[in-house]
């Protein structure tokens, strides 16, 4: 009989990757609908800080846990109590078990699905992923509200401002050492 050694950080690494490919492996074919279960895999995926979490998922998901009739077109950037109520009708009975469970963490479907379907990305670090014409309008005029002027008068901030996660500098002031 052949023995089998491995580590506590390649047993850690193994669980990691079996659960978020499980998660990822969800089938996109719209005829198959989530269940329960994958759909809370999905939104711990995004209970972390923004710059953790994965990117948004495919349209064919985003059709079953988006917000998709017309009467919601505004959901995703109206008030957070409405998206965490849509949340929890999403999640339904496992909702209960998210009460008291510490966010930003992938231990909190509910936050999870918060900030995958909310557009409140200065206040409340969503992440904006479900499609809504309306929305993305409302967060347009958010950026735009940010443009400001340089002493030289040209326009810094706006809608370009946020455009990366790279480390260029690229807000348009000079930085300075202390």
């Amino acid at each position: 009989m052949k023995s089998i050694s491995i580590t506590k950080s390649s047993l850690m690494a193994l669980i990691v990757t079996s659960a978020f490919n499980t998660a990822s492996s969800v089938d996109t074919n719209t005829s198959s609908l989530l269940s329960a279960s994958e759909i809370e895999s999905i939104f711990l995926l995004y209970d972390l800080p923004e710059d953790d979490a994965p990117d948004c998922q495919t349209e064919a998901i985003d059709k079953q846990i988006c917000p998709s009739n017309a009467d919601d077109s505004n959901l995703a950037c109206g008030p957070v109590e409405g998206i965490e109520e849509y949340c929890k009708n999403l999640l339904k009975d496992t909702v209960t078990k998210y009460v008291g469970v510490k966010e930003e963490e992938g231990k909190n479907a509910l936050t999870g699905c918060v900030k995958y379907v909310g557009f409140h990305v200065f206040t409340h670090d969503h992440m904006a992923c479900c499609d809504s014409d309306f929305c993305e309008d409302w967060i347009g005029e958010q950026f735009e509200q940010m443009a400001v002027s340089d002493a030289e008068g040209r326009e810094v901030g706006g809608e370009d401002y946020y455009d990366d996660d790279d480390a260029d500098d690229d807000d348009g002031f000079e930085g300075q050492e202390f």
